[in-house]
């Protein structure tokens, strides 16, 4: 069996029992995470003071901006996790796994992430008409689950 398929197969077979795997591929020898959501804190979490929040609290904050309206009606929306300048890291033990958009309760999408390879990043193209709230919800490997919403 060649080297690479090995190390697909043993990190399917490692994901599969609910371990984390990292493979190393032929790009350079760099490790790129596949990881399982065992283990990762799935905690909702809130700042202490939503007016006045922390620098790690700003860290782990989905930021929502609304881009330019197409002809069909889709406007743009861009969420990054961290605000204020302070973004989110993507290291191997510490990263943004996943990124949510809600429209007034209702699933958009959603992004899942990995380590290392990724950023705290994505965008959606949406009809906006009729909506009233968006919230963005992000899932940190370590620190659990923030949102936070715009009012349309």
């Amino acid at each position: 069996m060649e080297r690479r398929k090995a190390l697909k197969t043993a990190a399917v077979a490692a994901l599969a029992l609910g371990g984390t795997a990292l493979l190393a591929d032929n790009h350079g020898g760099k490790d790129h995470g596949i990881a399982s959501k065992e283990g990762m804190n799935r905690v909702k979490m809130t700042p202490a003071d939503p007016k006045n929040p922390t620098d790690y609290e700003l860290k782990h904050m989905p930021e929502i901006k609304l881009g330019k309206t197409d002809g069909k009606g889709f406007t743009s929306v861009k969420i990054t996790v961290g605000k204020n300048g302070i973004i989110h890291p993507s290291t191997a033990d510490h990263w943004i796994d996943y990124i949510e958009l809600w429209a007034d309760n209702r699933l958009v999408g959603k992004n899942e992430l990995q380590p290392v390879i990724s950023r705290g990043y994505t965008t959606f193209k949406i009809n906006t008409a009729g909506v009233k709230k968006l919230t963005a919800v992000a899932g940190c490997n370590l620190h659990g689950i923030w949102e936070d919403s715009i009012t349309l």
